[in-house]
């Protein structure tokens, strides 16, 4: 019997056709990745619509590597990829006996009370996919480490607070506004709080104020970004977030912020969190804050750091529909902001 991935023209009503493409679709998130696999097994790229949501894409190119007969060297490139476990699921989609989805027993009467569905197996809900690796977990677990509260004292003795985050040794990385008042006038004092967080349970773990070095606090009003150096040495346990020279983000990209709203115990905010516009300078999101967020480390899916988060905005004019947004500073911009000032 001919294999699946070798009939033309194709057929997705057989068992694995479907979870290859979400497989797929999950995995290469983005048209680029998906062209350039699609290049390197011969397909004629041409006639794929490469501007469509990322399980179109592939949902077209699989139809199109299929008719000429390229979807297997398609799928085999797919295994020399860097993602061994990705490699290892489409051997066995690939393999003679195909690894395919136990099927479900069909629903029986009663099953599901006031409720028809012709199909009522697992499913993607919306077309945007959502499932990831559980490492997604544990990693931002890890960078949590790095978040701390900031409680700022003003030349007036006014206390506030904010957000920020470790980027060396003895750096941490804020917004210039946390840091400096409306004026530009420099704080008095400057304290960070590590660990301050809650457990399931609502009591409060135990966490560690590190004084900070007034002096040293330095930024950029304009980008709105400070940094400053801790006067004693920062726990053992928390993490230094990397500053990539660059980062590819884009509208629908999620992303994920690690935060202390209102000053309280640290959060993630991890719903409705999609990225609504990008340019050179700014990312804007849905992704929620709260007053005390600002100087917040946004991170992509992968948690590599995006932006540091500002401020929200309303979007329309004042007799059009309201959409608010939450926007941050590219990183991109703060790095060379910093390596200008040599920072780092």
């Amino acid at each position: 019997m001919t294999h699946f991935v070798d009939r033309v023209p194709f057929r997705w009503d057989v068992p694995g056709a479907l979870e290859l493409r979400d497989l797929l679709a999950g995995v290469y998130t983005r048209s680029a990745q998906a062209e350039q696999l699609a290049k390197r097994a011969g397909v004629a790229t041409g006639y794929i619509n490469w501007e469509q949501p990322m399980m179109s894409v592939w949902f077209e190119a699989m139809e199109k590597a299929a008719n000429q007969k390229c979807l297997r060297p398609l799928l085999e490139a797919v295994t020399e990829g860097p993602d061994q476990a990705v490699a290892e699921r489409v051997r066995e989609l690939l393999a003679t006996q195909p690894v395919v989805e136990a099927p479900d027993r069909p629903a029986g009467p009663g099953d599901f009370a006031d409720f028809d569905d012709p199909d009522q197996l697992e499913r993607q809900i919306f077309r945007s996919h959502t499932l990831q690796d559980v490492a997604f977990l544990r990693r931002g677990t890890e960078l949590a480490t790095s978040v701390c509260r900031l409680r700022v004292t003003d030349a007036d003795g006014t206390r506030y607070h904010g957000t920020a985050f470790r980027i060396t040794d003895d750096l941490l990385l804020t917004n210039h506004h946390v840091l400096y008042d409306r004026d530009g006038g420099a704080p008095r004092a400057i304290e960070a709080w590590f660990g301050y967080e809650t457990e399931l349970n609502g009591r409060a773990r135990e966490h560690q104020v590190v004084p900070c070095d007034v002096e040293s606090a330095d930024g950029d009003p304009e980008l709105d970004w400070a940094v400053v150096r801790s006067a004693e040495p920062l726990p053992a346990d928390a993490l230094r977030v990397t500053l990539p020279s660059a980062v590819q983000v884009s509208r629908d990209d999620r992303v994920y912020i690690i935060q202390h709203p209102h000053g309280g115990p640290k959060k993630l905010a991890a719903r409705h969190n999609v990225v609504r516009h990008v340019d050179d300078t700014v990312v804007q999101y849905w992704t929620d804050t709260e007053q005390g967020s600002s100087g917040s480390p946004v991170f992509d899916e992968q948690w590599n750091l995006m932006a540091v988060h500002r401020r929200w905005l309303r979007i329309g004019a004042d007799d059009e529909p309201a959409e608010f947004r939450n926007e941050g500073v590219r990183i991109e911009r703060v790095l060379d902001g910093l390596v200008r000032k040599r920072l780092v």
